[in-house]
């Protein structure tokens, strides 16, 4: 059983594992949670409530890292994430770390040389890359069934009625909802066609009452005083053999997050994204799949449907080896800083 408990227990994606500790008793329990913020908490606690599991608060970081608990989720603020995850590493604790790799480079590259030098678990908490679904797609571009990629685009919004609940949020750092969303699909684009040799954005902050300057909309550093975050962004990666395009805005209509991987042997497209669900065409027929015709699958889950706790609880045990490395994860996150304009720290001062 892996006993664990959160450092942080800001962001929505913590009721996941609150949903898993209490549908999989014989596989998790959740010691415990710690949040700085009282109001979190108290928040937690009254969404929670109809999972029924009965949750401690830990009064201090502290106690948090003298409990029980083998790993931590960390769930905080992306700006607090580094911080926590440094104090659970020195503690001898495994951690899962929620997207994106928090604010500062350098300080990625030190914790993640403290989980290398203590040998400790230190994962990302990018939920769909262990999808069915995109596992498939990722199988299918390391075989070569699809050939050369060429091109991948991924389209990952927020739906325009979180818009002001999270625009504080976004504008704490530079890139605002880019930053703080398209991590999910870069990661899975370094996966796919490798670090980028080029990445070139257009921020744009298009949502709300205009400022006194005028226009409205812009790149960041254009019109910095008229809006305070990010919340339309497109960015083109060029690749050695290939284009990335991932774009995201925070006020969708509906949603419609996917992917498409194109190459030179077949097309893949993923929607929704999280969903079981691809659409596949390719020149050559393979004992799955057919050529010359769009197939509609529904990809099987296998015995043990994946989530992160169990990925984090198999590469603790030893059971399997990590699918992503942290060279990898590292990649992702300078990606993710070139995208949005950022060369080492993304939190915006003041």
């Amino acid at each position: 059983m892996l006993k664990f408990a959160f450092l942080g227990a800001w962001h929505s994606h913590a009721v996941m594992h609150v949903r898993e500790a209490a549908e999989r008793p014989e596989e998790f329990e959740l010691v415990g949670m710690y949040d700085a913020d009282a109001e979190v908490i108290k928040r937690n606690q009254e969404k929670w409530e109809e999972y029924g599991l009965d949750i401690p608060v830990f009064e201090t970081i502290e106690e948090v890292l003298g409990s029980e608990a083998g790993a931590v989720v960390v769930e905080g603020h992306v700006y607090q994430n580094l911080d926590y995850v440094e104090q659970a590493l020195n503690a001898g604790k495994h951690v899962l770390m929620e997207k994106p790799a928090g604010v500062d480079l350098v300080q990625l590259e030190k914790v993640h040389g403290l989980a290398e030098e203590q040998g400790l678990v230190l994962q990302m908490a990018y939920m769909w890359r262990y999808n069915p679904a995109v596992d498939e797609m990722l199988s299918l571009v390391r075989e070569g069934v699809v050939g050369q990629v060429f091109l991948y685009r991924g389209h990952i919004p927020k739906p325009l009625g979180w818009h002001k609940e999270l625009c504080g949020e976004y504008a704490a750092y530079y890139g605002g909802v880019y930053f703080e969303m398209a991590g999910h699909l870069v990661d899975l684009l370094v996966a796919i066609m490798g670090e980028p040799v080029e990445v070139k954005g257009v921020l744009g902050k298009h949502y709300g009452e205009r400022g006194e300057g005028g226009g409205g909309g812009g790149v960041v550093g254009e019109h910095d005083g008229e809006r305070g975050e990010v919340d339309n962004a497109v960015v083109v990666h060029e690749c050695r053999d290939g284009i990335g395009i991932v774009d995201t805005a925070a006020m969708q209509v509906g949603m419609d997050r996917r992917i498409e991987v194109h190459g030179t042997g077949g097309m893949i497209l993923h929607e929704p994204l999280g969903s079981n669900r691809l659409r596949i065409y390719l020149a050559e027929g393979t004992e799955k799949y057919r050529a010359g015709e769009w197939q509609d699958v529904e990809v099987e889950a296998g015995v043990e449907f994946p989530s992160l706790l169990r990925e984090l609880a198999a590469c603790i045990r030893g059971d399997k080896e990590w699918g992503f490395s942290l060279e990898h994860d590292r990649a992702v996150q300078r990606t993710l800083f070139r995208g949005c304009g950022i060369e080492s720290n993304a939190l915006r001062k003041g």
